[in-house]
């Protein structure tokens, strides 16, 4: 088997068209080239240089491991750069699982900053229900995940912390009865239309816990899997609905909707950070995790390891 050291002493050899000049670069004495390239070509069963007079010149053989040579110290000196960047977070990737709305309303200016923090750490984000994000995360698919609450952890490979809340909203369109008021009854509540979530999605099963707890049950006229379809419906007075405030910040500051008060319930789904007990964190799992904590974070002490001291 080809040694590493025969190889860089080949590729001195080629790179200064000597044995004496190589000897010289690589601090070795002129015997010592010598035997590592003799060594090599018993080891390869080819000739790799000839001499020419005072000159050696590559054989075909020659030309062939030098262009492998190069590529394999090329990717050699890439490797070590590179797990010197993660020393120094300065390169890598984390993988990421998100449930839909903390995928497409939550991370995406989170993931800018930490960036700008990191620009030299590579996030790849993939967006799936809730449910489908926990199924790959226990088949090994992320790093971490993020979710909002609704769908409960079952297995034994996955563990858990609430790292935040996200505040929910009623709204409606600018036009309706009650949206110049502001607020909602319970009783108001109970018969207005409502579009909410598929009754088995994360948010409608958060949603539903929630108001059991308060002896509401709303009447639903349609239901949507997509927050998006659902906030576009209550703007065209389809019915009012419940939504993450994240979901529908623009649409609120436009007008374009407006925020029923409710008196007694200010409603909000926790931010689940989920990994695998079986795989540590890297270095810049670890401090996207405390990035993140940062960012989310409610009120208490910052933990002293990610796996630790967060809020339950």
């Amino acid at each position: 088997m080809i040694s590493l050291n025969q190889l860089k002493t080949f590729m001195a050899v080629v790179k200064y068209g000597s044995f004496t000049r190589a000897a010289r670069e690589l601090n070795h004495t002129q015997p010592a080239v010598s035997g590592h390239v003799a060594s090599l070509e018993k080891e390869l069963g080819a000739k790799l240089f000839v001499r020419t007079g005072k000159n050696i010149v590559l054989t075909d053989e020659g030309r062939v491991l030098s262009r492998a040579g190069e590529e394999v110290l090329a990717r050699l000196d890439a490797l070590g750069k590179e797990l010197a960047g993660l020393k120094e977070l300065r390169g890598g990737t984390i993988t990421l699982g998100a449930s839909k709305i903390v995928g497409v309303y939550v991370l995406p200016k989170l993931l800018m900053r930490f960036r700008e923090k990191f620009p030299e750490i590579e996030i790849q984000l993939r967006i799936h229900s809730a449910h489908t994000v926990i199924e790959q995360l226990d088949e090994n698919a992320y790093d971490l995940a993020i979710v909002a609450e609704g769908i409960p952890v079952t297995s034994r490979n996955v563990s858990f912390k609430v790292i935040g809340e996200e505040p929910l909203v009623i709204v409606a369109p600018p036009e309706h009865p009650l949206a110049r008021r502001g607020t909602i009854t319970v009783t108001e509540a109970c018969r207005e239309p409502f579009i909410l979530s598929g009754s088995e999605t994360a948010s409608a099963r958060s949603l539903r816990r929630q108001l059991e707890d308060l002896g509401i049950q709303l009447r639903s006229t349609v239901e949507m899997d997509d927050a998006g379809a659902i906030k576009h419906a209550v703007e065209e007075g389809a019915g009012l609905a419940v939504l993450t405030r994240c979901v529908v910040e623009r649409e609120l500051r436009e007008g374009r909707l407006v925020e029923l008060q409710m008196e007694n319930w200010r409603p909000s789904r926790r931010l689940l950070m989920l990994w695998r007990d079986d795989r540590p964190f890297s270095r810049n799992t670890e401090a996207f995790i405390r990035f993140l904590y940062g960012c989310l974070k409610r009120r208490g002490a910052e933990p002293q390891h990610p796996r630790e001291g967060f809020p339950d």
